[in-house]
């Protein structure tokens, strides 16, 4: 039975520091290799979908695919998933930072008219290959990461560099340029 309870009043000891030093992994601010990519390609899928106005994995979506000209500009609206600013923001969010978002709206001229978002007709994607990107982390400050990426062409032809930057905000790392993986 002593034994018992020495077992017992060790694992009573062990088990809180274990969960305190796994809650501080968790908050330590580390930035993984894999985290940066799965995000950088997030962040690429949701620049184009946005850009584009409809998200491909988005059920019950519905577009209205009128085009009309505003301040010069040919736009057309957004489907149903991206209808508002809220929708738009939200979907985002969980990727951007609050200034990438707000940021890029405006360098991308993305608009709400007459009640609904709106964004300028495109051509659509780019030719990189971010999948074999290459990447090394170029700045290391308290809550911003900066990473270099090398971008092979999809023909091979060409190497593009990119940096990214990755900012803590409220406890989460996100990306803080709206096309940082365009």
């Amino acid at each position: 039975m002593k034994k018992f309870i020495v077992c017992l009043l060790t694992a009573l000891l062990i088990l809180p520091i274990g969960t305190t030093i796994a809650a501080k992994k968790q908050t330590s601010g580390d930035l993984t290799n894999q985290q940066v990519m799965t995000m950088t390609l997030q962040a690429r899928e949701h620049f184009w979908n946005t850009m584009s106005g409809h998200n491909p994995k988005a059920k019950n979506s519905s577009c209205q695919t009128k085009t009309f000209e505003y301040r010069g500009i040919p736009y057309t609206y957004m489907c149903s998933e991206f209808s508002t600013k809220a929708k738009l923001t939200d979907y985002l969010t969980p990727i951007f930072t609050t200034d990438a978002i707000k940021k890029g709206f405006d360098k991308y001229n993305i608009i709400a008219y007459k009640g609904k978002m709106a964004v300028p007709v495109g051509d659509g994607d780019n030719l990189l290959g971010w999948e074999q990107a290459k990447m090394k982390l170029i700045s290391k400050k308290d809550n911003v990461r900066t990473y270099e990426f090398a971008v092979p062409a999809l023909d091979g032809s060409v190497t593009a560099k990119r940096k990214i930057t990755f900012v803590k905000e409220n406890n989460k790392w996100k990306i803080n340029q709206l096309d940082a993986a365009f």
